[in-house]
C-alpha cells in the first residue's frame, strides 16, 4: 500500500512547486520504513511574516495512519526547505516510537 502525502504551501507562491516537491522527496526518503503505518500524510507550509526576514517558515504534517490514529508534528525554522527538514525528521522520530505501541489515540508532538 502506497502512502498518499498533500502538500498545501502558504506564503512564497513563487518557490510552491519547488518547496511542494521538496517535501515530497524528504518524506519519500525520510519515512520509507514507516509508509506501512501511515494512510496519508499531509504538509502545511506557511510564511509566518511575510516578506520580513527572520524564523518565519512554518511546517505542520499531520499522518493518519492505518489504525486509526493521528499524528501531527510540527517545526519553524529561517528556511521553509529547513522546517520541511525538521518536521519530517520529528514525524520518523514519532513513528520509529510509536511502532511497538498499539492504540487509537491521536497524538500531537511540536
Amino acid at each position: 500500500m502506497e502512502t498518499l502525502v498533500e502538500v498545501v504551501v502558504r506564503g512564497r507562491s513563487d518557490t510552491a512547486e519547488t518547496v511542494r516537491e521538496y517535501a515530497l522527496r524528504r518524506l519519500s526518503f525520510g519515512l520509507r520504513r514507516f509508509q506501512h503505518r501511515a494512510r496519508y500524510i499531509t504538509v502545511r507550509l506557511v510564511d509566518l511574516n511575510g516578506p520580513r526576514r527572520g524564523v518565519d517558515s512554518r511546517c505542520s504534517m499531520t499522518a493518519d495512519l492505518v489504525n486509526g490514529g493521528s499524528l501531527f508534528v510540527e517545526a519553524t525554522a529561517a528556511t521553509p526547505f529547513a522546517a520541511i527538514t525538521r518536521a519530517a525528521r520529528r514525524l520518523g522520530e514519532v513513528l520509529r516510537r510509536g511502532s511497538g505501541r498499539h492504540g487509537h489515540a491521536s497524538q500531537k508532538f511540536a
